[in-house]
């Protein structure tokens, strides 16, 4: 009888272990937003922040989408994640009234060793003297960082010419080869002077004026891959839509008003 007994409860281990085994694993991505007093990007027990969109997506494998707002303590929390890689990015106000003086947006892979991992945003209150900085077309079409704002920054469309984009239309446009098309050459210099733009980059007269003539240039042509729009750089349209992204690169290189981010 013992024998039995013995027998039937070391297959019940069998079991729990294979069944846990094969269970899928799961992690945790939490934190918290500071007041950042002194700007230096570090929570000195500086006051949290609450009321604040956090979103989480995943860079690959299982797709996941979601959000959190922080809690009267400033902490957010994330729960029963797949194992895998994902991009953690803080939402700033529509009105600029908070400069970030961490990453905006954290990629953080989970593996069965490292489960569980923590993301702490900091922000300080923006004053008449912040402009803010500018990044390359590159950042944002090619970075995680860049990627991962972009849809944050760009929530319904974004207007190039007449015609309006998604974030995802945005985000293959600038993946798209020049290939001898002024059209994509202007398109990629515009769509990252409008993000800088939106992520609070300060902007004088000229570039205003640029993005108008760059609106008018492009017009009702729809840009590839979305649509076949062509213009070749040596024709009269082309050469006019070299100039003006010529003139927006070096904004968003730093090269002309405020500075390139580091």
């Amino acid at each position: 009888m013992q024998s039995f007994v013995n027998k039937i409860f070391t297959v019940l281990i069998l079991v729990f272990a294979t069944t846990v085994a094969h269970a899928a694993p799961w992690g945790t991505i939490h934190g918290h937003k500071f007041n950042d007093l002194n700007g230096n990007g570090v929570d000195n027990a500086e006051p949290r922040l609450p009321g604040f969109k956090i979103v989480i997506q995943n860079v690959g494998g299982t797709p996941y989408n979601n959000f959190d707002f922080t809690d009267a303590q400033g902490r957010y929390d994330f729960t029963n994640l797949p194992l895998q890689t994902y991009t953690v990015c803080e939402v700033l106000p529509v009105d600029p009234t908070w400069i970030p003086t961490t990453p905006q947006c954290v990629v953080i892979e989970l593996t069965p060793k490292d489960s569980s991992d923590m993301v702490v945003f900091g922000n300080r209150i923006r004053t008449p003297n912040d402009q803010g900085c500018t990044r390359t077309q590159g950042f944002w079409g090619s970075s995680p960082q860049g990627q991962a704002l972009v849809p944050i920054l760009v929530p319904v469309q974004m207007t190039l010419g007449s015609v309006n984009y998604t974030a995802s239309q945005l985000d293959d446009i600038l993946d798209a080869p020049v290939a001898g098309n002024a059209l994509l050459i202007l398109a990629h210099q515009l769509i990252a002077a409008k993000l800088n733009i939106l992520a609070g980059a300060a902007f004088g007269a000229g570039v205003a004026a640029k993005i108008v003539e760059a609106n008018t240039a492009i017009g009702g042509l729809v840009i590839p891959p979305v649509g076949a729009g062509f213009v070749a750089p040596g024709s009269a349209a082309g050469t006019i839509m070299v100039g003006l992204a010529t003139y927006l690169d070096a904004y968003n290189k730093g090269e002309i008003g405020i500075p390139h981010c580091d």
